[in-house]
């Protein structure tokens, strides 16, 4: 579900499968703690991801909340879930070489 790498000084967040609520409340504490122990910027690559539900979006925010909107980034994120970060309003923090333009 999710696998953590530090990265060019970055902690990457690889997620696959669907990303609903029971899912989300699962990985939380062990996301948050990667978060708080690594003090890097943060990037979740999306790209096993075809579903996000809302629980996500708030983990999103509790990430944002600790490392600034600025040290935070979306990608590889296929249009439908891409389509879901923009209209819930995360365009800053879509990586501009993200697949394809959302629908």
């Amino acid at each position: 579900m999710i696998q953590f790498q530090e990265q060019d000084g970055r902690l990457i967040c690889s997620f696959t499968g669907p990303l609903d609520t029971a899912v989300c409340q699962r990985m939380e504490a062990e996301l948050m703690a990667k978060v708080d122990a690594a003090r890097l910027p943060v990037v979740f690559d999306l790209n096993g991801v075809d579903f996000i539900g809302s629980m996500f979006l708030r983990l999103c925010l509790m990430v944002i909340k600790n490392v600034q909107a600025n040290n935070f980034r979306l990608m590889n994120m296929k249009p439908p879930v891409k389509k879901v970060f923009k209209i819930a309003g995360f365009d800053q923090c879509l990586d501009p070489g993200s697949a394809g333009p959302a629908t």
